[in-house]
């Protein structure tokens, strides 16, 4: 079954799922990497963004630049998929 209505996350719960912790949760969410409303689209940006963290070693500026630029590549792909 469909629930329509996306599964929200306490902060202490995003923290336990992603292995991330509150304090870096919360810087994310100041520096607008992540939304305030933890769902499962907060536990797939926290996933990837501590991928990209770990694994190309950037600091919050790159992290929020690169972020922002695969979201649109994202945005562009689903649009181009609606024209063909």
């Amino acid at each position: 079954m469909n629930d329509a209505t996306p599964q929200t996350y306490t902060l202490e719960i995003l923290a336990e799922i992603t292995g991330v912790s509150t304090q870096t949760i919360v810087l994310y969410q100041e520096h607008g990497l992540i939304r305030p409303d933890f769902d499962d689209e907060t536990v797939r940006a926290l996933r990837r963004i501590e991928h990209l963290r770990e694994t190309c070693e950037l600091n919050l500026a790159g992290l929020k630049l690169l972020t922002s630029l695969l979201e649109e590549v994202e945005q562009l792909r689903a649009e181009l998929r609606t024209l063909r």
